[in-house]
């Protein structure tokens, strides 16, 4: 009985059977691994994009804050320019008043 064909031919085809399912199981494996890297390495892109876009708002934020001072500098000192302009003429007089006022209360240091 054992040299009956049918048999070798079942006993052939369960081996190729078993062969085909460890392929198939290592296939799945390898497939399985390579989804889980290339999941980590999306993940890993996924937070440097993050990262990236999180520095260049901070960047495009601290240019504009910057801006923003640079013009108001101006701006304060244009108005001290103009104030100062406007009123030197009478920077003389009030110092002149001033001291006029404290040599009366406190009189000549020189004694």
């Amino acid at each position: 009985m054992a040299d009956n064909p049918t048999i070798a031919e079942i006993k052939a085809a369960e081996t190729q059977a078993a062969n085909a399912v460890q392929k198939a199981k290592e296939d799945a494996a390898k497939k399985l691994n390579r989804a889980g890297t290339d999941a980590e390495n999306s993940l890993k892109e996924a937070r440097q994009n993050a990262a990236r876009q999180f520095r260049d708002k901070i960047r495009r934020a601290e240019e504009a804050a910057e801006s923003k001072a640079k013009a108001t500098l101006s701006k304060r000192d244009a108005d001290a320019k103009a104030f100062y302009a406007k009123h030197k003429d009478k920077i003389p007089a009030a110092a002149s008043f001033i001291t006029e006022e404290v040599m009366k209360k406190y009189g000549s240091s020189q004694a």
